[in-house]
């Protein structure tokens, strides 16, 4: 497995919450100046696709964070011959303690992890944008080895 492949995938999964972004603000201001068009797609209403647009960052933080979950178990397992499978927390502990990794790297890694939580579980975590997320994982992700 290479480290850059899946660097690319946490990058990849941003961009397509952009465009997303894009194209959801674009059918909205269709929709909104020409009601009919809604018509056609009874499923939802107006405020669907708002909502819908207001939430695509906090859902592909989601999604982005199980992308990089993955991986750190897959380097786990095969980069480091482990059979456990540790709480992600732990996970990622000895991830970074296996990697030399410095504090703060390790810490902002876990900050995405807490805020994801809250997402999925309710909680009070400092919230974070979408960039700051992919920034902090793909930075941890950048220390393990190239290829495992």
């Amino acid at each position: 497995m290479k480290t850059q492949d899946r660097i690319l995938q946490i990058k990849s999964c941003e961009q397509m919450c952009y465009a997303g972004k894009a194209a959801t603000a674009y059918f909205y201001s269709i929709c909104y100046t020409d009601p009919s068009q809604l018509q056609r797609e009874s499923m939802f209403r107006l405020r669907d696709i708002r909502d819908c647009y207001e939430d695509l960052e906090t859902t592909y933080l989601i999604r982005l964070f199980a992308v990089f979950e993955v991986t750190v178990r897959d380097y786990w397992r095969d980069g480091c011959g482990r059979k456990s499978y540790p709480l992600v927390k732990t996970l990622l502990n000895r991830a970074a303690s296996q990697c030399y990794m410095q504090y703060d790297v390790l810490s902002n890694a876990h900050s995405v992890r807490d805020y994801r939580n809250s997402l999925v579980h309710g909680g009070a975590a400092k919230a974070m944008t979408l960039s700051e997320a992919r920034g902090y994982l793909c930075i941890f992700l950048s220390y393990l080895p190239f290829e495992w």
